[in-house]
């Protein structure tokens, strides 16, 4: 029977290590682990998970009154909004959602 030895005189590799210990480390840290697993998601995540289903669940909601955007298309086209008290009292609602 004929056999390969290499390619090109070139020896087959030899393990870093001896297999006998390879194998007992193995064993060490699969038998040496018994904590829980465990995520940690940050706040940041956390916040663009809840804007994310806010806007999911927004977009599943049909209730568009359309005769509320009209009322408000023609204000805007009068240029209500325009009216510094109405400037002041809509920024005053806003920064209630602002950070």
């Amino acid at each position: 029977m004929v056999g390969i030895q290499g390619i090109s005189g070139i020896p087959e590799p030899k393990p870093e290590r001896p297999a006998k210990i390879r194998e007992t480390k193995d064993q060490s840290t699969a038998v040496g682990k018994s904590g829980p697993d465990g995520v940690v998601i940050s706040s940041e995540a956390q916040a663009a998970a809840r804007v994310a289903q806010l806007i999911q669940s927004t977009g599943q909601s049909s209730e568009v009154r359309m005769e509320r955007v009209e009322a408000a298309r023609e204000r805007i086209d009068r240029g209500d909004y325009k009216n510094p008290e109405v400037v002041a009292k809509v920024a005053e609602k806003i920064s209630k959602y602002l950070p």
